[in-house]
């Protein structure tokens, strides 16, 4: 039996390892480092009988005491503890601690409640055991070391699936992706297809333009609501107009979805087809993951969301490369779709699935955040009240400078983003050994930095189940002079996009668009949410599941 798990786990943790990271000697240490585990791991519970009764395995007998017949002095030695030390739920032979799952004790759809769970029953560090062995760090100490590390291409596990996908289609998609590539791949390709949607000036000419669009929104929002105000399934509005933004950014023109005789089937499938993707690359992450062998119905249903973006998109990317006809217009709004196309160095296939890549998670990103923004936000009638007052003197369109001064939208922003964030966890591969809450993890580790549980944990914040713009508010003298600039511990793990070098190029125009969505929506309306909406992960694994908005006219 024992021959049987360590042929296996050779040929997949080589495997994996390989995948992630580049270090071949770190490689070998983490492998060999695995192996001996699971022979020691064997012989004690040989010896033992097995686990204990909370279901974690039992350190061996001799970890406390020295062995019989040892040196005197070998007890005063320091122990290293090790990555196999690391307390976590019972792993078995073959499926790890997938079996969770498997026996209905957790689900997918609640796996934020599976997390919150570990870290109540086994503390700051908990070890899972898929494939790899993954490390879940919660805190908030160790996150700030990992994610902190001044490193010039920061590894991060690729997203499987969409590796899978891509690779058999090479007649659309090229050798890598932004998502998945790493090391100077990476850097090239960020570098060149993303540096329009990052740059301060390009952004700022970009602002009346999402004004715009931001009152076309509120119109729309009059036209779908019912008799009292409610707008159903308020998710394809958001969808509208973030879909509306970002080809706006990117393809340089207004695509008018957010009127009423736009609003056709092919845009409603593509907005299901990119929310329920994202819901089975979420899912792909648990299970056996036998889609990679075979096409299961997983799979199946991913490829078809898949197939419906990328046609729909390429629709209206090639559209638009056909009426431009490769002339760039003196206008830094329609520069970014034209650069990306003439960029060198780069196969047409990138550029293409490059700006696919961008429209899809800028639809998905910004709906979700917009809709946790204003569940938020509905639970105080005098923030709304507060964000209308504080563009009050905006008559008809609202500056950078206006957006630059709105100091408690921002904090409203920013309280949202820490309470409910879009992405609850950060992964990384570190790159150097590390020493985090007492356990030595050699490079090559997989970890995850549950960012969402330490930000709603009181040791960070305080109050910290309430939702408090006022926390991120710096006290002003009568000269708005800053007296007191409020700091919490835990403000350095508000991350919703991520930090350093690949943190989301998106960060900043979602920025804009929401602190823009929300002043229009607050100049005009008081809002009332009528879905409950549980946690983030009820909405973001349950697509269909409705969002209902009650939009009162302001008086």
């Amino acid at each position: 039996m024992s021959v049987t798990i360590v042929l296996f786990y050779t040929f997949v943790t080589l495997f994996m390892f390989l995948s992630y990271n580049p270090k071949p000697k770190k490689i070998i240490e983490s492998i060999r480092s695995f192996l001996l585990h699971l022979l020691h791991q064997h012989d004690n519970n040989v010896a033992t009988g097995g686990v204990d009764g909370l279901g974690s395995h039992r350190p061996p007998s001799t970890a406390s005491s020295p062995a019989q017949g040892a040196a005197p002095d070998a007890e005063c030695l320091p122990k290293v503890r090790s990555i196999w030390d690391i307390p976590g739920p019972r792993r078995l032979p073959l499926i790890g601690t997938k079996w969770r799952y498997f026996t209905g004790r957790q689900r997918y759809a609640k796996v934020h409640e599976a997390f919150v769970a570990l870290h109540r029953r086994y503390g700051p560090i908990v070890l899972d055991v898929d494939t790899v062995p993954i490390v879940n760090l919660f805190d908030r100490v160790d996150m700030e070391r990992v994610l902190k590390y001044p490193s010039r291409y920061p590894f991060r596990p690729p997203t499987e699936i969409v590796e899978v996908y891509r690779s058999s289609r090479p007649d659309r998609f090229g050798v890598t992706n932004l998502i998945n590539a790493q090391g100077d791949k990476w850097h090239e390709l960020r570098m060149k297809l993303t540096s329009g949607i990052t740059s301060r000036r390009i952004l700022q000419s970009f602002i009346p333009s999402v004004n715009e669009i931001c009152d076309d929104f509120v119109d729309l929002v009059r036209r779908q609501r019912a008799e009292d105000g409610t707008v159903r399934n308020f998710q394809d509005i958001a969808n509208s107009v973030g879909l509306e933004i970002i080809c706006c950014l990117v393809l340089g023109r207004r695509m008018g979805y957010l009127t009423t005789n736009r609003r056709n089937e092919k845009f409603m499938r593509l907005a299901e087809a990119v929310k329920e993707s994202f819901v089975y690359i979420s899912q792909s992450y648990y299970g056996f993951k036998l889609w990679k062998y075979v096409p299961t119905r997983l799979y199946r249903n991913f490829v078809h969301c898949e197939e419906i973006i990328y046609d729909t998109i390429a629709e209206i990317v090639y559209q638009a490369l056909e009426e431009e006809q490769l002339n760039c217009p003196d206008n830094d709004v329609k520069h970014i779709f034209i650069s990306i196309l003439q960029t060198e160095g780069l196969d047409t296939k990138e550029k293409i699935s490059g700006i696919i890549d961008l429209i899809t998670s800028a639809i998905e990103t910004l709906s979700n955040t917009l809709s946790f923004l204003l569940h938020n936000l509905s639970q105080s009638v005098e923030h709304q009240r507060e964000i209308a007052q504080e563009f009050s003197h905006c008559v008809q369109a609202i500056t950078n400078d206006d957006l630059v001064n709105a100091r408690f939208t921002k904090a409203c922003i920013q309280e949202s983003y820490r309470i409910s964030p879009t992405t609850p966890c950060l992964a990384r591969i570190l790159e150097e050994d590390f020493q985090l809450s007492g356990y030595h993890l050699q490079a090559g580790t997989l970890v995850l930095c549950h960012t969402r549980i330490a930000c709603q944990s009181e040791d960070n914040f305080q109050q910290a189940d309430r939702f408090l713009p006022q926390r991120w508010l710096e006290q002003r003298d009568e000269n708005d002079n800053v007296v007191n600039k409020r700091q919490e511990p835990g403000a350095g793990i508000v991350l919703p996009f991520g930090i350093g070098r690949r943190m989301c190029p998106g960060q900043k125009i979602v920025d804009i668009e929401l602190t823009l969505l929300v002043a229009k929506i607050f100049q005009n309306f008081e809002i009332e949410y009528r879905s409950p909406l549980d946690t983030q992960f009820q909405f973001l694994l349950a697509p269909r599941t409705p969002i209902e908005i009650r939009f009162r006219d302001r008086t």
